[in-house]
């Protein structure tokens, strides 16, 4: 009989929720009456109030069997129980009240129905605090849990086992609600145990109670979370685990503890980035797509700091025409601009006065730019500048009261400058966050010299193009050769601008006596005869990336190794294929195509091309085919021209198909998925 009583007061959370419903419900249809008296629905709010009664008392009934199992705080359950006995009461009165003929009922009706609508929202409120906790209906719902900058050094059981007790446990063991008279909101009452003991002892499961219930079935009445509750996630069943198997230590950091790779990898997935980017990341929305494509169709590459990021690198290195024009265009979406580069651009104190209006700027670059100390006096403006590249400028002792100014700080690149080390050391000495990058090549310490500099306008020769190549040092050497064979010392010494005029693979490093040389730096130059500008898509891109469109193809600029840069076309699980049409026939013996490699983000270099040709534009014979080996395993990004040559031909429209991969290769992390293909130029010759 007992069992039967139990079973049925589990009911009352379903019943209870009737009453509140078919009471609200009534009132709603009798404040209609009201202000539509010709309306005859007395008898439907009578009958819409018994039905009210009924269910109160069946909520009642159920409610008083349920209180019995002792795991409510008893003050709450006090108000609860009797506010619900007293809002029946007051349905009872309701009933008859309606319709009643007798003046006193008549005038009490429509107060008592407002006061029990207040009783009904009191009796509900504590009921859910009993339930979910106190405060229920009037808590935030935002967790105030701590973020974890650094995992490492995060307390166990503070910072990773208690907010998953929080989240998942504590609504059913609390002060005010404990079942089974189990509390989990502290240390000493995990310890303390409930009804069936210690949920931390092993003697009779072979395994801590906690570590059993967790992973019982389901529909298994001792499952823990119940049924119906939110139930942990296998990331934190682990995380549980781990903890109870390193003895349930209180006191311990995540470092002390032994970790499987699994427990790691979970344990990371609680640290949150707490940067001025991540912090600006989550509040700011993406900037429009007509946005950035008019910025790139002007000239003024723009791009995500990452795919779907809403924070943005603008790029203005070697840029002569700056003008405050081009920085208004920019301001629209200036609060998403978090990186700038405008080295070796006319940037100067003439213009330093649009920095402030890109207040989240967090790097910006202004190497060998014309500017002086003036300039300082704006960027210290940027509260969140992180990193400052002044090499190269003019820049003096003065502009260091500036610098200091500057608390977020971390990152300052002094080289060639006017400051003088004795002043720098003194001025920013008690700055212990800030790296300076101040190197002076008298006090140069033996170590890997980077490649040189390559600077071009373009990476296509129409008649001739100039190319020049720079170092941070004169006391350095640059080698370079022109026909793709690594460069040493016995190759042609740079001493003056490089004068292209055909397809070329420029290679370089750089010598110091005692130091060695350089890696290689490479950029392949191409040659173009044929111009041409009419260009067509027959397969559409991917609509993350479009670029330009078919334009893209013929616009003479490359794209970088950040594929988001708004200057490649992306290609997912499919081929590229594009159709050229020139004005009038001609003869053509190569179709060089620009891609982009980049494994980690499932891109990868073609595997093969066809090259189609036509006189009409209708009827197309394949003229010549290239099939590629697949890609070795690597996680490297490169971008490079694929030459494809062969015997000269006659055509006024050329199809070039371009092969993808179409799947990740069997040693990729996500072998089988959908792989990319990225398409940035293609020139024929």
């Amino acid at each position: 009989m007992t069992y039967l009583f139990i079973n049925i007061g589990n009911f009352h959370p379903v019943l209870v929720h009737l009453p509140i419903g078919i009471i609200i419900f009534a009132f709603i249809l009798e404040i209609y009456q009201r202000i539509r008296p010709k309306e005859n629905i007395g008898g439907v709010i009578k009958l819409a109030i018994g039905f009210g009664v009924l269910s109160a008392l069946a909520s009642i009934g159920t409610g008083l069997l349920l209180e019995s199992n002792g795991a409510y705080d008893e003050e709450l359950l006090f108000r609860h129980k009797w506010m619900a006995i007293s809002l029946t009461v007051v349905t009872v009165i309701l009933f008859f009240a309606k319709n009643s003929k007798q003046k006193f009922l008549a005038t009490l009706y429509f107060p008592l129905f407002i006061a029990a609508n207040i009783m009904l929202t009191l009796a509900g409120h504590w009921g859910g605090s009993m339930t979910h906790g106190e405060d229920f209906l009037t808590k935030e719902t935002s967790s105030k849990s701590k973020a974890i900058e650094d995992i490492d050094q995060a307390l166990v059981y503070n910072d990773v086992v208690q907010p998953i007790f929080d989240a998942k446990c504590v609504s059913c063991h609390n002060p005010k609600k404990a079942e089974g008279n189990l509390l989990l909101t502290s240390q000493t009452e995990i310890l303390a145990g409930g009804d069936t003991g210690s949920i931390l002892d092993s003697s009779d499961l072979g395994k801590p109670l906690l570590a059993h219930r967790m992973v019982l079935p389901l529909e298994d009445e001792e499952h823990m979370p119940p049924k119906g509750k939110v139930q942990l996630t296998p990331n934190e069943i682990d995380l549980i685990h781990w903890w109870l198997a390193n003895e349930n230590c209180f006191d311990c950091i995540t470092s002390d503890l032994e970790r499987s790779k699994k427990n790691q990898a979970y344990l990371n997935d609680l640290e949150e980035d707490t940067s001025t980017r991540a912090v600006l990341a989550k509040n700011l929305e993406p900037a429009s797509e007509a946005w950035l494509a008019n910025l790139n169709n002007s000239g003024i590459p723009t791009y995500p700091l990452k795919e779907e990021s809403p924070l943005y690198i603008v790029n203005l290195a070697n840029k002569m025409d700056l003008t405050e024009g081009l920085f208004d265009m920019l301001e629209e979406y200036g609060e998403n601009i978090v990186e700038m580069n405008l080295g070796r651009s006319n940037f100067s104190d003439s213009l330093s006065r649009v920095l402030p209006k890109f207040e989240n700027l967090t790097k910006l670059q202004l190497q060998n730019t014309r500017i002086t100390d003036k300039t300082l006096a704006e960027v210290k403006k940027l509260e969140k500048l992180e990193s400052l590249n002044l090499y190269g400028t003019a820049i003096t002792d003065v502009a260091l009261d500036d610098i200091k100014s500057l608390s977020a700080l971390t990152d300052l690149y002094l080289w060639q400058t006017e400051i003088t080390n004795e002043t720098l050391a003194t001025a920013l000495v008690d700055n212990s966050t800030l790296t300076v990058h101040a190197i002076d090549s008298d006090i140069f310490e033996a170590t890997e010299l980077m490649p040189p500099t390559i600077i071009t306008d373009s990476y296509f020769v129409k008649d001739e193009l100039k190319v020049e190549m720079s170092y941070p040092f004169n006391d350095t050497q640059m080698f370079y050769t022109l026909d793709g064979s690594i460069p040493d010392t016995t190759a042609t010494l740079y001493k003056s601008p490089i004068i292209l005029t055909n397809t070329t693979i420029l290679k370089a490093i750089t010598f110091k006596e005692g130091w060695g040389q350089s890696d290689v730096v490479a950029a392949n130059f191409k040659k173009r005869t044929i111009d041409y500008d009419k260009i067509t898509l027959n397969k559409p891109p991917h609509e993350k990336y479009t670029a330009k469109g078919a334009k893209t193809l013929i616009d003479l600029d490359r794209g970088s190794r950040n594929f988001v840069d708004g200057k490649w076309l992306g290609y997912e699980g499919t081929h590229f294929n594009a159709t050229i049409a020139f004005e009038e026939t001609k003869e053509i013996s190569s179709v060089s195509i620009g891609a982009l490699s980049g494994p980690s983000d499932y891109i990868f270099y073609p595997v093969g091309f066809n090259i189609l040709i036509s006189n009409d534009g209708s009827n197309f014979k394949t003229w010549h085919s290239v099939k590629l080996p697949e890609q070795k395993p690597s996680s490297e990004i490169m971008m490079d021209f694929f030459d494809v040559e062969f015997k000269k031909t006659s055509a006024k429209y050329v199809r070039v198909e371009v092969k993808s991969i179409l799947k990740n290769p069997p040693w990729h992390q996500n072998p089988g998925a959908k792989s990319w293909v990225f398409i940035d130029e293609i020139v024929i010759n």
